[in-house]
């Protein structure tokens, strides 16, 4: 008899145990949160390229950021690259379960591996400026699909990434001036100025014939390109240069320097030439 109660309470305890397990792990299943499917940012920093630039070579978007500054997966995803490469520097590429493959490129240094599975957020590497760079920023890019060598699957990243999560430098907010100049401020990026000219970069570099995409404040650059004709006038009677100004829309000093005058003397049948210059179609 004791034997036998002996058993029923070892198989009680049993299964309060089990009923226990079972419990816990159902609340533990219920209470876990579900996975955060959204992108972030793989920077904080400022936007100093998008994308489609270059004449729609420039695949990516660039994000410039301080020295030292981590860099971190998008999204959950298993590293398929990491590597030392001549162009992108060292460089990160994670494959993600929605089935795009992230770069991230001109890396100081990579923290993690070929194979590795990694998570939202967790630092895969530092900022740099190695491989084909000229300056301390990520370049970021996004495939749908895997990576290709043309990169015909890349994608704007801003379609994966909310705009708002990466810190865009502004625009400058000054107006262009009467020849159509703007002048950089600290803080102002080709990207910037281009956007608010309604040009692109490769378009604003061609106007200044600029071939790096580096400024510095107090530079002036040309938002408009101009285009000079010149036309000729013949003075009449009882002209005089301020009228004559006047009328063509320009100045007695502008008048005087195009004809070599000393003075406001002119005189009938005189022939003035006047500069014109016009701004030509962005």
């Amino acid at each position: 008899m004791l034997d036998l109660l002996r058993r029923l309470s070892i198989a009680l305890i049993v299964g309060i145990c089990v009923m226990l397990l079972f419990v816990g792990g159902t609340l533990a299943k219920a209470e876990s949160p579900a996975e955060d499917k959204s992108w972030i940012h793989p920077v904080k920093g400022t936007i100093t390229d998008t994308f489609g630039t270059r004449s729609g070579k420039h695949k990516g978007i660039d994000i410039a950021a301080p020295e030292g500054t981590a860099i971190s997966a998008v999204q959950s995803g298993t590293v398929t690259k990491s590597y030392l490469s001549s162009t992108y520097g060292h460089v990160v590429f994670i494959s993600h379960p929605e089935g795009y493959e992230t770069v991230y490129a001109h890396l100081s240094k990579r923290t993690v591996s070929e194979g590795e599975q990694v998570a939202r957020g967790q630092k895969i590497g530092v900022i740099g400026n190695t491989g084909v760079s000229r300056g301390t920023h990520l370049h970021f890019e996004v495939h749908k699909g895997k990576w290709t060598y043309d990169k015909k699957q890349a994608v704007d990243p801003f379609i994966m990434v909310a705009a708002h999560s990466i810190e865009a430098v502004p625009a400058t907010a000054q107006p262009a001036a009467e020849d159509g100049s703007v002048t950089v401020q600290k803080g102002d990026t080709l990207w910037g100025i281009a956007k608010q000219n309604g040009l692109s970069v490769e378009g604003l570099k061609k106007i200044n014939g600029l071939v790096s995409d580096h400024l510095y404040a107090g530079q002036k650059l040309m938002i408009e390109q101009r285009t000079a004709s010149v036309s000729q006038y013949t003075v009449k009677k009882g002209d005089t240069l301020f009228s004559i100004a006047e009328q063509l829309q320009t100045s007695v000093q502008q008048l005087k320097q195009e004809n070599d005058l000393s003075s406001e003397a002119i005189f009938p049948d005189q022939t003035l030439k006047i500069t014109h210059s016009s701004a030509s179609s962005k």
